[in-house]
């Protein structure tokens, strides 16, 4: 008997007996290999892991201090902003997924507030998800927002995938979450 643990393919088609093919290993062993590399192909582009922080029904928002560039939400007690995604290989699929209620407090009547999700990659550098930004025209209100995006991992590592926001031509105004706060990572394996 032979072991086969298969190869990271996936064949599109692969020979089967007929009823009346005389059985033999030469004969059976095309499709056994072919499910096999199947096989291999769908274990190695599985989900990792799906991770996640979650929050709400809190009392008051939290703040992001006025900026013209982006800077990070940062922590408040329970309310957490960021998801670290460990065992992370190069061309691994991140799927980003955030939601939340946003408040915009502006002081001008042409301010947009952004928000953003940025992966921070292992060697410190800052990637920009494909599709993680929002740019709102809301003022002085609360609006709920939905942000989504795939980053494709550069190299080995843990990532830190984390919420950003700004306000544009400097507008002092305040930038809060409020009521609820949602952050998925989907890891793929690829």
């Amino acid at each position: 008997m032979a072991e086969y643990s298969g190869q990271d393919r996936f064949p599109g088609s692969f020979e089967t007996l007929n009823d009346g093919t005389v059985r033999d290993a030469a004969s059976v062993n095309v499709g056994l290999e072919a499910l096999a590399d199947r096989t291999a192909y769908l274990f190695n582009r599985r989900i990792e892991a799906v991770h996640f922080t979650s929050w709400g029904n809190e009392d008051g928002g939290v703040g992001l201090p006025p900026a013209t560039t982006y800077a990070d939400w940062l922590d408040a007690g329970s309310r957490v902003f960021r998801v670290d995604v460990p065992n992370v290989e190069p061309l691994d699929v991140l799927l980003l997924d955030c939601s939340f209620t946003l408040e915009f407090l502006a002081s001008g009547t042409g301010d947009q507030a952004r928000v953003r999700l940025v992966a921070v990659a292992p060697n410190g550098s800052t990637l920009l998800p494909v599709g993680a930004h929002v740019a709102s025209e809301l003022r002085n209100l609360r609006a709920p927002m939905a942000i989504s995006g795939v980053l494709v991992a550069p190299q080995t590592g843990t990532y830190r995938v984390k919420l950003q926001g700004k306000t544009r031509n400097g507008d002092p105004g305040q930038l809060a979450v409020y009521d609820a706060f949602v952050l998925r990572v989907l890891h793929l394996k690829r």
